[in-house]
């Protein structure tokens, strides 16, 4: 009558990843799913979706299909979808496909959309054999 088929239920579950306030990274990061940053990071991040919170820094690259900035950020970012939150404070150069930005944020930056143009370039620069 009644039946518990729980084989056919699919759930998408994402993992969610928090590096919190009290915590310091000297390295580079790569994860799968979810990744917020509220403490200090100094190295590259390598994610599906990063969120910079207010109080994160990262002093490094990112490289993710969407990323939120909202704290303090030197490097460059290569994601597919970008935000910029006001409370953010970021140097370095920005390669997007799509950009959101919140006025107040301080920006010091290079602004270049498209992905595929910097990855073109950076694999035609091959050092020729002599």
């Amino acid at each position: 009558m009644f039946s518990r088929d729980t084989d056919k239920i699919q759930r998408t579950q994402t993992s969610n990843s928090v590096i919190g306030v009290e915590m310091q990274i000297n390295g580079n990061i790569k994860c799968s799913g979810n990744l917020v940053l509220k403490g200090k990071v100094k190295g590259n991040i390598e994610c599906d979706h990063i969120n910079i919170s207010s109080e994160g820094e990262l002093k490094g690259n990112i490289r993710s299909l969407y990323s939120t900035i909202g704290g303090n950020f030197v490097g460059d970012v290569f994601a597919d979808t970008l935000a910029i939150e006001s409370t953010a404070s970021i140097r370095g150069n920005l390669y997007y496909n799509n950009l959101k930005a919140q006025p107040g944020a301080k920006l010091d930056v290079q602004l270049i959309k498209g992905l595929e143009k910097k990855e073109k370039s950076s694999s035609s620069k091959k050092p020729k054999k002599v």
